[in-house]
Parts: structure tokens; sequence; C-alpha cells
């Protein structure tokens, strides 16, 4: 028997190459239960947290695809809604989670590559608290006028704001949307001024379009479909760096104010170190449901456009849009609440 100090007969101290050989059962029985854990997976309803308020745009998505998604998994997907700050309080719930593929994250934008720069307290790092899943869908954030305005562009819209300082409002949201982030933006590039009119969620600015108290706004298809049916309001142009198959026929801001881009989506993610078997579990799972050809047409209706994007692709877009949003962020005067 050879003692601590003695060499094997490869020349390596025997301490060393047990601690190896030790070290290497360790790394093959974690890739073992790793993969068996996928197998199992799931053994139980998953949870999938929507961190906006019930209804909405917002919640479209995550209620087309639950129930493709636990088909294939062979599992009950709830939906539960857990709304405050913008977005940021579910998403702060799911990076806290057990990453264990029970506890989802499907979500527009903003808490994940915006409220990071605006929001002083917010209680994750969105580079690395979540395991991106993939990105579901797109839908063209729309700019839209009350339609006894004589404004039916954006170069109307800038000459008629300049033409009325101060009197002109446009509905977001809230503080720190996607609406309110191309609003500040267009006010910037444009020179004009505009009054913020923040609210809580679609609905109301479509309301108050409608009655006149404010005169611009934005929202998605769904939100505006109300309105445009009535014609009560008008659609002038999309937030998209490139035209929409949705509204065809609607300009983008950027043909009119370059560099003006906001491309709103749905995510799926996880908490981090959400193992990549369970990952590529779920995104399949995903894609399965965004290739049924009636939530297809039941998103094309509403103006959503599947993605069906894999893990890597989505993890790279959010690098990206939060190294964009970085930069834009203090040219707007926007600072951290």
């Amino acid at each position: 028997m050879k003692r601590n100090g003695e060499k094997s007969n490869t020349g390596e101290p025997m301490i060393g190459r047990i601690t190896r050989v030790a070290s290497c059962a360790c790394l093959l029985s974690s890739v073992l239960n790793f993969g068996a854990f996928a197998e199992n997976h799931p053994n139980r309803y998953i949870t999938m947290i929507v961190p906006n308020p019930p209804g909405g745009a917002t919640g479209l998505v995550p209620r087309l695809v639950v129930d493709d998604m636990g088909a294939h998994l062979r599992r009950q997907i709830i939906i539960e809604n857990r709304d405050g700050a913008s977005g940021s309080l579910g998403s702060g719930f799911v990076a806290r989670a057990t990453p264990d593929g029970y506890t989802l994250l499907m979500t527009v934008n903003p808490p994940i590559t915006m409220n990071v720069y605006l929001q002083k307290a917010i209680s994750y790092n969105p580079r690395t608290a979540f395991t991106p899943i993939g990105l579901a869908a797109t839908s063209p954030l729309i700019l839209v006028v009350k339609s006894t305005l004589p404004i039916k562009t954006v170069a109307d819209l800038v000459a008629y704001v300049k033409q009325h300082p101060g009197s002109i409002s446009y509905g977001s949201a809230g503080f720190g949307t996607g609406q309110h982030i191309v609003g500040e933006w267009m006010k910037k590039e444009a020179r004009m001024n505009m009054i913020h009119v923040p609210y809580r969620g679609s609905g109301p600015i479509i309301k108050d379009l409608i009655s006149g108290d404010i005169q611009v706004g934005f929202g998605t298809l769904p939100a505006i479909q109300p309105a445009l049916a009535l014609g009560a309001v008008r659609m002038i142009a999309i937030a998209e760096g490139k035209r929409s198959s949705v509204v065809p026929d609607v300009p983008t801001i950027s043909e009119t104010l370059p560099g003006i881009v906001y491309d709103a989506w749905y995510g799926l993610l996880g908490p981090a170190g959400t193992p990549r078997p369970i990952v590529d579990q779920l995104n399949s799972a995903l894609t399965k449901a965004l290739q049924n050809p009636e939530t297809v047409e039941k998103m094309k209706a509403q103006g959503i456009v599947p993605a069906e994007a894999a893990p890597d692709v989505f993890s790279k877009k959010i690098d990206v849009e939060l190294d964009k949003w970085a930069q834009v962020m203090p040219t707007l005067g926007l600072t951290p609440q």
C-alpha cells in the first residue's frame, strides 16, 4: 500500500490522483443527476409569473401559450400575476426563486432591459439574475393621436406640438415603460414640448384620448383596436426599426426621426442557474406552442408576431438592449427614482 506523499506508477502523488479521481466522479455524478432531473421534469405544475395586472395586452401571450406548453410538458402551467414597480416586483420574485424550472417569468422587455436604469431600489441585476429560455413574440408599439386633430404623420405631430407649445399631452402606461421612453426620446430629438401623463396600463390612455383629456398616446394593437373601430384615434407610426407585417401601411417613427427604435417583445425566462437540459425542454415546449396554427392566427389577430428564438439568441438580444439603454437613458435626462 502506498502512503500519502508516495507516487503512483504515473509519477503523480497519490493524494493528488485520489483528489482528481474524486473530482471527476463528482462531476460525472452531477451531469448524470442533471440528466435524470431533466428527464423527470416536470413532475408537478409550473407557475408562470406575469409581472403585470391581469388582462390587457401584456397578459395575452402567456394566456395563448400556456395550454399548448402544458400539453407538451404533460403538466399544468398556472399563470400568476404579480404586479408592481413597472414589472420589477414580479421579475424580482422569479430572480429569487429556486432554479428548478417550476417558477418562470413571461414578461415584456422593460423589467429586463430598462428598469435597471430607472429604479434605485430594483432588487436584481438583469444581466445575472435570469436564465433566458426563449423569445416568444414581438408586437409593434403604435403611436396614435386623437382623430379630430390635423395630424397624419410624425412630421405633422412635430409641427403641431411646436405650434401649441406646452398644451399637448401624451399618455404612457407609466414611468419607465417603453411608451414613456419613446415619448421622451421623440421630444428630445424633435425639440418639442409635450407633457407626459403616466397611467397604469394602456386602457386609460385610450379612454382619455377619446375624451380629449390627452391628444397623443401609445399602445399595442389590442389596446387601441376598439378606439380605431370607433374612428376615435388615428395610427401615425410604430416604434419598431422596420415596418411591421401587422400594420404594413403604418410608417416607423425612425423614418422621420432617425434612431428612435423600440422593439417590444415578450420573453420567457427562469432564475439564474436553471439547468440547460430544463431550459432546452421549456424552449421546445414554447416553440411547439408558437407553431400551433390556431395560436398563430390568434396572435396575428391581436397584432402579435410569434418569434421562436433559441435561448442563446434571446440572451444576446437582452445584452444588446441593456447596452443600448445604458447609452440612451442618460441623454433623455431620466434618472433612477
